[in-house]
């Protein structure tokens, strides 16, 4: 039954809906236009990240570097001037103390040419807790090739040290030397002399003392007595004996003012066999004024000196500036000096001058202004300019009337002024290289005589040293010498020939304890004449070892 019925639902339906769109068709028959329609399409979109895959980390070591770094530091050079001498720091509870270096002492041997022979020793190892003390070697010898008799040597031997006291420091030192030369300035061809009648050996004994207090002083003063004796003698029959006192005392009225005393004392005695004895002393007082504040610096005094040839005013006044940073410093002055000239500073001077001789005191006076600046770091240079005035200066001459050869200096005094012009130049890296330069011009007008006899009126020196690679080291210098002038036989004055003496050396460390040195002198083979008559030995060469120990 209801299978039936639904059966005839369904076309009932559709048998009532007919009737309906039929008529709506009919309605709509007169109309031709279709109706607009509007369709609309939407679609949503959601957007998916894919998920990133996720890293595995595993530990690993880094690669070993097995390079040696290499770590350079560049330290600028500084150049440092102090205005005053610093106390030593001495607790009284401590006992003085000194870092031992490890090799204090070294031996120097050396052999070469012109039958060079050099043997240089040095010990510094001498110390405690309350002294120490250095001990100093030199020998050098020399045999020429070109002319008789050309030879020389030279012997010295320096003690010195310090005993340190509770409230005093003691130096002492102790001098020995002894020097052979022969008088080989004469002509080959026309004279021939004996060993014995040309040889002239210098020796002397030095010592030298001086007290510094340490800590506090009676009225805080600043004193340090010195004391000086030698003894000289020479194998031409001719010695000399000598005294010097000096007690210098200081008394700071505030940090920038203090007043200076200076008591000196000069006894010495000329003796010779054909001349007897000659007196030369003097005694001198130099009170002064100095003052230093902020880089500038002034001293202002006088030095009255009672010679046994006369007596004399000396000034002792300078002054001194930094400006433009430090980096300029301007300074001037005006000093004077008594000159003993003295037998021994002659001798060593000249080797080759008689023996007989008459000691005459003189002074010399010294006017000057000039500059040293630092342009960086490392280049520095200066200049000044001088005038100076000599009274009684010694100067050496050949003297043809004692033996014609001339191969002896007679010793002879003039009044000189001179206008001397002085340059210098400087650049430097640490210690690993250097390389400097000197220039002086002495324009001198001698009061009686045409030429100022053996003295360079040009003088330039140069130089260089060079840490090459670790442990060699080189270098090298000049000296260049001209316009110096020698009286002959015949009255008149020649001109020596300009000289140029090149040297280099070098040293090599082949082991901690052990190096090597080479000395290379007079390159260009020059044989030249600093005094008239004496030529130099020519090329040079001569090397050796250096032990340290």
């Amino acid at each position: 039954m209801n299978i039936l019925q639904n059966k005839y639902i369904i076309p009932a339906i559709i048998g009532a809906l007919c009737p309906a769109s039929l008529l709506a068709q009919t309605r709509s028959g007169n109309d031709t236009t279709f109706k607009s329609q509007t369709l609309n399409f939407y679609s949503t979109y959601k957007p998916e990240v894919v998920p990133a895959p996720k890293p595995v980390f595993v530990p690993t070591l880094p690669v070993v570097d097995t390079s040696k770094p290499v770590l350079q530091y560049q330290v600028p050079e500084q150049t440092i001037s102090y205005t005053y001498q610093a106390e030593p720091i001495k607790p009284l509870a401590l006992k003085r103390g000194r870092e031992k270096l490890p090799f204090e002492n070294y031996a120097k041997l050396g052999l070469g040419a012109q039958n060079t022979v050099l043997i240089d020793a040095g010990i510094g190892s001498l110390m405690g807790n309350d002294y120490d003390a250095v001990l100093h070697f030199n020998h050098m010898s020399q045999k020429g090739n070109y002319v008789d008799n050309q030879k020389w040597s030279q012997n010295t031997l320096d003690a010195s040290g310090n005993i340190y006291m509770d409230k005093a420091t003691l130096s002492l030192g102790l001098q020995g030397e002894r020097r052979a030369y022969r008088q080989y300035g004469y002509n080959n061809e026309f004279y021939a002399f004996n060993d014995a009648d040309i040889r002239n050996v210098y020796s002397g004994v030095t010592f030298n003392a001086a007290l510094t207090p340490v800590g506090s002083t009676f009225w805080n003063l600043k004193y340090r007595p010195e004391a000086r004796i030698y003894w000289w003698h020479s194998g031409m029959n001719a010695s000399e004996r000598n005294l010097d006192l000096s007690i210098p005392v200081t008394k700071a009225i505030d940090s920038s003012i203090s007043f200076t005393l200076a008591a000196n004392l000069g006894l010495t005695t000329y003796s010779s066999k054909a001349l007897g004895n000659a007196a030369n002393n003097y005694f001198q007082l130099a009170p002064a004024i100095n003052f230093s504040y902020e880089g500038f610096k002034a001293r202002v005094g006088l030095k009255p000196t009672f010679a046994s040839n006369d007596n004399y005013l000396l000034p002792d006044i300078n002054v001194s500036g930094n400006i433009i940073n430090n980096s300029l410093r301007l300074y001037a002055g005006w000093e004077g000096a008594l000159n003993q000239n003295t037998y021994r500073s002659l001798s060593l001077f000249n080797p080759y001058m008689q023996a007989d001789y008459a000691p005459l005191q003189g002074r010399s006076s010294y006017i000057y202004g000039g500059f040293d600046a630092a342009l960086s770091n490392n280049l520095t240079l200066g200049a000044s300019v001088g005038y100076k005035m000599w009274k009684n200066m010694a100067l050496y001459q050949n003297d043809y009337t004692l033996s014609p050869d001339g191969r002896t200096f007679g010793v002879i005094y003039e009044d000189m002024k001179a206008l001397i012009i002085d340059a210098k130049i400087q650049y430097q890296i640490n210690e690993q290289f250097s390389i400097l330069g000197r220039s002086v011009w002495n324009l001198y007008s001698p009061d009686s005589l045409i030429r100022a006899q053996q003295l360079p009126q040009v003088e330039v020196h140069g130089g260089f040293r060079w840490e090459l690679i670790p442990k060699l080291n080189i270098g090298a210098d000049v000296v260049i010498y001209d316009r110096i002038f020698a009286r002959q036989s015949t009255g008149l004055y020649d001109k020596l020939p300009m000289i140029i003496d090149l040297n280099a050396n070098a040293s090599y460390d082949v082991h901690k304890r052990v190096g090597l040195f080479l000395n290379v002198d007079n390159i260009l083979n020059q044989r030249y004449q600093y005094w008239n008559q004496y030529r130099t030995l020519g090329f040079t060469i001569y090397g050796g070892l250096r032990f340290k120990f």
